[in-house]
C-alpha cells in the first residue's frame, strides 16, 4: 500500500515537472494558434463558398474541431498505448448529422489537418496549408466569377391557346429565340397549358435580354427560370 502512494506521488511529481510544464504551455499556444487559424477558415469559407446551405450552421463547428483535433494529436503523439486506446474509441462513434453539400466535407477535412500539423508541433506545415488552401480558394472563385453562365430551366404558363401550332404560338416562338433546347414538361389541361425546357448555358446579359424578348412575343404568358448551376 505505502509503494503505491509512494509511486502516485512520483507519478504526480513527474506530470508538474518543468518539461511538462512547457509541454502544456506549448500545447496551449498551438491550441490558441488553431482557433485562430479556424476563425480564418470560417471566414473563407462564409466569403467564397459555393453551397447553397445555411454556412454558419457549419462554420460554428470550425474552431472547436480544430482545437480538439489539436489537443488529441498532442495527448496521443508520445503513447503508442493511448494512439490504439483512440482508435478503438473513434470506431464506436456514429455521426448522424448528414453532410449536405460536398463543399462542406473538405472544409471540415481543412480544419481536421491543420489541427494534425499543430498538434504534432509542426506549425510551418499548418500555416502552409492554410495559405496554399487560401490561393486556390480564391483563384477558383475569381476564375468562376469570370466565366459563369447560366444554365436555364425555364417555365412558361398562359392559356390552352397560346400552345398552338401557328407562328405565334409558344413553341414557335421558343424555337426562334432559343433554337435548341431540351423539353422537360409539357401540359395541357383544363384551358391552361405548361411548358418546362431546358436551355443551354447563357451568360446572364443573354438570360435577361431573353426573358425580355419572351414576354414581348407572349406578352399573355407567364414566366418563371431557375438557374440550374444554384439550383437547390
Amino acid at each position: 500500500m505505502q509503494d503505491n502512494i509512494q509511486r502516485a506521488i512520483e507519478n504526480f511529481q513527474e506530470s508538474v515537472s518543468v518539461n511538462q510544464g512547457l509541454t502544456a504551455l506549448n500545447t496551449t499556444v498551438y491550441l490558441l494558434l488553431g482557433g485562430c487559424a479556424a476563425l480564418y477558415v470560417r471566414f473563407l469559407y462564409q466569403k467564397f463558398s459555393a453551397a447553397v446551405s445555411d454556412t454558419d450552421s457549419i462554420t460554428r463547428v470550425f474552431p472547436l474541431l480544430l482545437m480538439v483535433t489539436t489537443a488529441v494529436i498532442a495527448v496521443v503523439k508520445s503513447s503508442l498505448a493511448l494512439s490504439l486506446g483512440l482508435v478503438g474509441a473513434l470506431s464506436i462513434v456514429r455521426f448522424r448529422a448528414a453532410i449536405k453539400d460536398p463543399e462542406e466535407l473538405v472544409y471540415l477535412f481543412l480544419c481536421i489537418a491543420i489541427g494534425l500539423a499543430l498538434g504534432a508541433e509542426q506549425p510551418f506545415l499548418a500555416v502552409g496549408l492554410l495559405v496554399s488552401a487560401t490561393i486556390f480558394v480564391v483563384g477558383m472563385h475569381l476564375t468562376e466569377r469570370t466565366n459563369r453562365d447560366h444554365k436555364l430551366l425555364l417555365t412558361i404558363r398562359g392559356n390552352a391557346d397560346a400552345f398552338g401550332d401557328d407562328e405565334n404560338g409558344v413553341l414557335s416562338v421558343v424555337k426562334l429565340l432559343m433554337g435548341g433546347y431540351s423539353l422537360h414538361r409539357f401540359d395541357l389541361e383544363n384551358g391552361r397549358g405548361q411548358l418546362r425546357i431546358t436551355v443551354g448555358r447563357m451568360t446572364p446579359q443573354e438570360t435577361a435580354g431573353l426573358i425580355v424578348q419572351l414576354r414581348q412575343k407572349l406578352p399573355e404568358c407567364e414566366f418563371s427560370y431557375v438557374n440550374m448551376n444554384s439550383a437547390v
